[in-house]
C-alpha cells in the first residue's frame, strides 16, 4: 500500500540493538511499485579506535591492542636508515635499503647489485603480509615513506646514474611504471617517488633529476590533508624542500634560509611547514640551529636562529601548532610564531614525534613518552637506535632503526644475523584516559526504538520501480522485483528494473524515457580562469553530448571539480570534461609545454596528444618513458570516459634521418580517428624536416610514420603548422603551412597506407603587395561526400584557384580528387567544422554558419577569440577560446577573473 512502512535491517544477525546498530524503515512508493531504500538503519562498521562508540556492534567499544612485539629481519643495513608508517587499520609499512638476499617473511628478496630498496607490510601483530624489492645494479636507497588519506603508501629515496653514460641511459627501478632518465650527477643522481595501493600495486612513480655533481639525499617527508607531499632533501652543501601534489607533480621547490646541512620538517594542522636546519656563523666559524616556518604555498612566514645549538635536530608539531625541537639532548618548545616557551635537558637525542593526544615521544637508545607539558610518563631503554616513530590508531607506538646484536625490546631477543640489522618494534605505552570504560552494547542509544513493528513475509515478491513518475513503460524503462529478506526485516534491492539513463545522441533509443529519443539542444556558456593568461584551445564532443576541453592556464584555476595549480609561474595545460549542460565532470593538469590536441573515437574513448620533457612525465597516472635528448617529444594516449589511461605511445619522434643524428623537438598539431579506430597524428619537428603524419592501430601500435612536407634546404628548417581530417574511406587530408613564409600552404591526401594520392600547393603572387597580416594556421574538414574544405586567414596575395582574394578570412573547397570547386571570403577563419547536413561552421572573433556552397546563413559576433570548435551529435555547436571580459554569448555574462579567461560556449541557432 502506498505510504505503508516496514522495519528494515541489512546487518548481520545478532547485531541489531548492539552498540550503535539499529533498524531503519522502508516506505512503499506512491505508485505502489515497491519499497524505497532502507533509511535510518545503522549497520556494523570498522571500529574507530579514537572514539568511545561500539561501531562494530560486537559489544566492545575498544579497538584490540595487540601485544607488544619486536622483529629482526637479518637485513644488514647498507644505508643506516629505515622508515615506518602505520595505516588506519594498524598495519605497519617499513622502508629501507639492503644488499644480498633477505627473507622478510614472504619469500627471499635479492638485490640486483649494489644496494636496493625494500618495502615491507606487517599486520598489527607484526606478521608479514607482503614485501617488495626495487632497484638496479647501481645504488638505490629507501629514505622516507608516508600513508595518504586513501591508505596508499608513498615512498621516496634516491637512485644512482650511470657514472659514464648518465645522459643517455634510463633507470627502471621495478616500481611497475616507466623508467626514469638517469641524467643527474655521478653519485645519488636523482630522487624518485612512487605510490602504491595497500596491496602493493603500483599507482604512479616518477624521478626528479638534479643539476649538481652529487644528487639529493632525502631527509624527511610529510603529507598534508590533501595528500600533498613535502620532502626535505640535501643536495651537495645545501638543503632544499619540494612540494609535490597527490599525482606526483611538483608544485614548488624552496631553499631553506642559511641551511647547509640535512634538514627535517613537520606540518601543522593548517598545512604550514616547519623546518629545522643549520646556518653558518662566518665570524666564529660554527654552525647553529635554524627553525623556519613556510606557508602551504611555500612562502617563508618566519625564521628563528638559535645560536646555542650546533646541529639541526629533529622537529614535530602538536595539534595546537606548537613546535617541539629535539637537539643536542635538549627539548625545545616554540609557539606558533617561533617564540621559545621552554627548553630542558632530556636523555634522548634522536627522533621525535607527537601522537594524536599530543604526547611527545623521543627516541635514541630507547623510547621515552612525555605528556603535552613535557613531563616524562613512560620510558624504556634498549641498545638500538630509533630512526623513525609511527603511531597506530589503537594507541600502540612503533619504531624502527638499527641494532648491532640480538636486542630484547621487552618481548625476548629478536632474530639477528650480524653487523647492523634493521628491526621493528611495537609498544603499548599508557594512553590518556585509558580506564577501560566505554560501556558495552547499546550504550549509545542503539536498539531501534520507535521503529515500526510491521515486517514482510520472508520470500514474498513485489513489483518495484525507482525511476521518476511517468517514465515506467516509456522507451526501455520497465519495473523490476523486490524480495522480502529471510528475517522479514524489509525488502532487498530492486532487481531487473530499467530506469532512465543519459540519452546517447548517436542512437535511436529513448534512453532517458522521456518519449523523445533525441538529445536536448542546450545553449550555455561558462568562464574559468585566474588573473593571468588562460585560454581554451581545443574542444571535442562524445556520442553522449559531453565535451572535452583542453587549453592553458596560469596560477590556480578551479573548473568545478577541484583546484588545479600550474607547475610554474608560466602555467600549465588542463584537460576538462563537461556534461551536455556544461556541468564539470572532472579536470586534470597535464605535463605539456605545447597545446594538447584530442579527438573522440566511435567507442567514446578520447585520443589525446601533447608533449613531455626528456626525463619522462606522468600523464593521468601513467609514466611516459624518458628519451635521449634535450628538448621535447610528443605523446599519444587513449583515455576512457572517466579519464583513465587505456594505452599510451611515447616518444613520438620523426624517423631518424640517415645522414645526421636525431634531434628531437616534436609537438602535435592535430589528431583524428578513422571508422576502424585507427589514430592519425599530424605533428611537427623543429630541428628536422617539418611536418609528419603518424598512424597508430586501435591498440596504439605504430603502423607508419611519414614526412608530409618537402625536405628543407640546408640550414633551413621551417616551423610548420598542420591540420588533419579523415574522410569516409579512411584517407587522411592535411593542410600544412610554414610559419616563416606567409601565403604558402599545401593541401594533401594520403591513403590508409600513407601513400600520397594528391597534393595541391598554393603560393603568394609576388607581384601583389600584401593587404594585411596572414596566418600560418589553416583548418581542414571533410564532408560525407569526401569534399575538402580549408579555412584560414590570408594576407591578400594568395590565389586559391579562383583569383586572389582580399586579405582576411577565406574558405577553399576542393572535390575528393583535389580539384578546385570554389574559394571565397568568409566572416571568420580561425577554426572550422562541418555539421551533419554538410553546412560549414567557422569561428574566430565570432561565429558564422554557411551552407555547403559557401553562402552565409547567419553570423554572430562576440568580444572573444575562439580557438577550438566541435559539433555534438545533437547538432549543438561548441566553442572554446579566450575572453578578456565578462562576455555575454547569449545566455548572460560569463564569470571573468581577470586577464584572459577560458570560455566554453554552446549555440543552437
Amino acid at each position: 500500500m502506498p505510504g505503508s512502512i516496514v522495519a528494515c535491517y541489512s546487518g548481520p544477525e545478532g547485531t541489531i540493538g548492539v552498540g550503535r546498530c539499529t533498524a531503519g524503515t522502508q516506505v512503499c512508493r506512491p505508485d505502489g511499485f515497491g519499497y524505497g531504500p532502507c533509511t535510518g538503519e545503522i549497520t556494523p562498521a570498522a571500529e574507530v579506535c579514537a572514539s568511545p562508540q561500539d561501531e562494530s556492534c560486537d559489544g566492545d567499544p575498544h579497538c584490540p591492542r595487540p601485544a607488544a612485539w619486536a622483529r629482526g629481519f637479518g637485513i644488514e643495513a647498507t644505508y643506516i636508515r629505515s622508515s615506518i608508517a602505520v595505516d588506519a587499520m594498524g598495519n605497519h609499512y617499513i622502508l629501507g635499503s639492503f644488499e644480498g638476499t633477505v627473507d622478510l617473511g614472504t619469500g627471499p628478496l635479492t638485490s640486483a647489485g649494489d644496494s636496493d630498496v625494500f618495502l615491507l607490510k606487517l599486520d598489527p601483530s607484526g606478521a608479514p603480509l607482503w614485501s617488495k624489492r626495487f632497484g638496479t645494479p647501481l645504488r638505490e636507497t629507501g629514505d622516507a615513506l608516508a600513508i595518504d588519506g586513501n591508505g596508499n603508501v608513498l615512498i621516496v629515496g634516491s637512485y644512482e646514474a650511470d657514472r659514464y653514460n648518465h645522459f643517455i641511459n634510463s633507470r627502471d627501478l621495478g616500481f611497475g611504471g616507466c623508467a626514469f632518465l638517469a641524467n643527474g650527477g655521478f653519485d645519488n643522481a636523482a630522487m624518485y617517488m612512487a605510490k602504491f595501493d595497500p596491496d602493493g600495486n603500483h599507482i604512479w612513480s616518477g624521478g626528479f633529476s638534479s643539476d649538481v655533481h652529487y644528487g639529493p639525499t632525502v631527509t624527511q617527508m610529510a603529507l598534508d590533508a590533501l595528500n600533498n607531499a613535502y620532502i626535505a632533501f640535501a643536495v651537495e652543501e645545501r638543503t632544499e624542500m619540494v612540494k609535490v601534489d597527490a599525482m606526483g607533480n611538483v608544485v614548488w621547490t624552496r631553499r631553506g634560509p642559511d641551511a647547509h646541512s640535512y634538514r627535517k620538517l613537520a606540518l601543522d594542522g593548517a598545512g604550514n611547514v616547519v623546518t629545522t636546519g643549520t646556518g653558518w656563523d662566518h665570524i666564529n666559524y660554527t654552525s647553529f640551529l635554524v627553525v623556519s616556518k613556510f606557508s602551504p604555498g611555500g612562502d617563508l612566514l618566519w625564521s628563528r636562529p638559535m645560536y646555542d645549538y650546533l646541529s639541526a635536530g629533529n622537529v614535530a608539531v602538536n595539534s595546537a601548532g606548537e613546535i617541539f625541537v629535539l637537539v643536542d639532548n635538549v627539548l625545545i618548545k616554540l609557539d606558533q610564531e617561533g617564540e621559545e616557551v621552554f627548553s630542558h635537558p632530556v636523555h634522548r637525542s634522536g627522533s621525535i614525534a607527537v601522537d594524536p593526544a599530543d604526547n611527545i615521544f623521543l627516541g635514541g637508545g630507547g623510547l621515552t613518552m612525555l605528556d603535552p607539558s613535557g613531563t616524562e610518563r613512560w620510558t624504556l631503554d634498549f641498545a638500538a637506535s630509533v630512526g623513525d616513530i609511527a603511531f597506530s590508531p589503537n594507541g600502540a607506538v612503533a619504531v624502527t632503526g638499527v641494532v648491532s646484536g640480538p636486542v630484547d625490546f621487552g618481548t625476548g631477543p629478536i632474530a639477528y644475523t650480524e653487523g647492523r640489522d634493521i628491526y621493528v618494534a611495537a609498544f603499548n605505552p599508557p594512553a590518556s584516559g585509558d580506564s577501560g570504560e566505554g560501556g558495552g552494547g547499546g550504550s549509545d542509544g542503539g536498539g531501534g526504538g520507535g521503529a515500526p513493528s510491521e515486517t514482510c513475509v520472508p520470500g514474498s515478491v513485489i513489483a518495484c520501480y525507482s525511476g521518476p513518475a511517468g517514465t515506467r513503460g516509456v522507451g526501455p524503462c520497465a519495473a523490476g522485483t523486490q524480495t522480502c529478506r529471510p528475517n522479514g526485516l524489509g525488502f532487498g534491492d530492486c532487481v531487473g528494473e530499467v530506469t532512465p539513463a543519459e540519452d546517447i545522441c548517436s542512437t535511436p533509443e529513448d534512453e532517458d524515457c522521456d518519449g523523445d529519443p533525441h538529445c536536448p539542444m542546450l545553449s550555455w556558456a561558462r568562464g574559468f580562469g585566474s588573473t593571468g593568461a588562460d585560454e581554451g584551445l581545443n574542444i571535442a564532443s562524445d556520442d553522449a553530448g559531453n565535451y572535452y576541453v583542453a587549453g592553458t592556464f596560469t596560477g590556480t584555476v578551479d573548473f568545478g571539480a577541484g583546484p588545479l595549480t600550474g607547475p610554474s609561474p608560466r602555467g600549465g595545460h588542463f584537460l576538462l570534461k563537461l556534461d551536455p549542460s556544461g556541468a564539470p565532470l572532472w579536470s586534470e593538469r597535464l605535463p605539456s609545454d605545447r597545446p594538447l590536441v584530442m579527438a573522440v573515437d566511435g567507442n567514446g574513448d578520447l585520443l589525446l596528444a601533447g608533449t613531455y620533457s626528456p626525463d619522462g612525465a606522468r600523464v593521468l597516472n601513467q609514466c611516459l618513458p624518458p628519451f635521449p635528448a634535450y628538448n621535447t617529444a610528443a605523446f599519444v594516449a587513449k583515455l576512457d570516459r572517466d579519464g583513465n589511461i587505456i594505452w599510451s605511445r611515447a616518444p613520438i619522434v620523426p624517423p631518424k634521418p640517415p645522414d645526421r643524428p636525431l634531434e628531437i623537438y616534436s609537438f602535435p598539431e592535430r589528431i583524428a580517428v578513422d571508422a576502424l579506430g585507427n589514430t592519425y597524428l599530424a605533428f611537427v619537428n623543429i630541428w628536422t624536416d617539418g611536418a609528419y603524419l603518424l598512424k597508430l592501430s586501435p591498440g596504439g601500435d605504430v603502423l607508419w610514420n611519414h614526412q608530409i612536407t618537402p625536405p628543407p634546404a640546408e640550414y633551413d628548417h621551417p616551423l610548420y603548422n598542420a591540420d588533419l581530417a579523415i574522410d569516409s574511406a579512411g584517407n587522411a587530408l592535411t593542410v600544412t603551412a610554414p610559419e616563416s613564409a606567409a601565403g604558402y600552404l599545401t593541401v594533401s591526401k594520403f591513403d590508409p597506407t600513407g601513400a600520397v594520392l594528391w597534393s595541391r600547393p598554393f603560393a603568394p603572387d609576388p607581384s601583389i603587395p600584401p593587404g594585411g597580416a596572414g596566418k600560418a594556421a589553416w583548418s581542414v574538414a571533410v564532408n560525407a561526400a569526401d569534399e575538402v574544405f580549408v579555412a584560414g586567414v590570408t594576407d591578400g596575395t594568395v590565389d586559391l584557384g579562383g583569383g586572389v582574394l582580399p586579405a582576411g578570412p577565406v574558405l577553399l573547397k576542393l572535390d575528393a580528387a583535389g580539384a578546385y570547386v570554389f574559394s571565397d571570403s568568409i566572416p571568420f577563419g580561425d577554426t572550422l567544422a562541418l555539421d551533419a547536413a554538410g553546412n560549414i561552421v567557422v569561428a574566430g572573433s565570432g561565429l558564422a554558419k554557411l551552407d555547403p556552397s559557401g553562402a552565409e546563413l547567419w553570423t554572430l559576433g562576440f568580444d572573444a577569440s575562439a580557438r577550438g570548435i566541435t559539433i555534438s551529435p545533437a547538432g549543438t555547436i561548441a566553442l572554446t577560446g579566450a575572453a578578456s571580459a565578462a562576455v555575454d554569448f547569449g545566455t548572460g555574462p560569463i564569470p571573468h577573473a581577470g586577464g584572459s579567461d577560458i570560455f566554453v560556449a554552446t549555440f543552437n541557432p
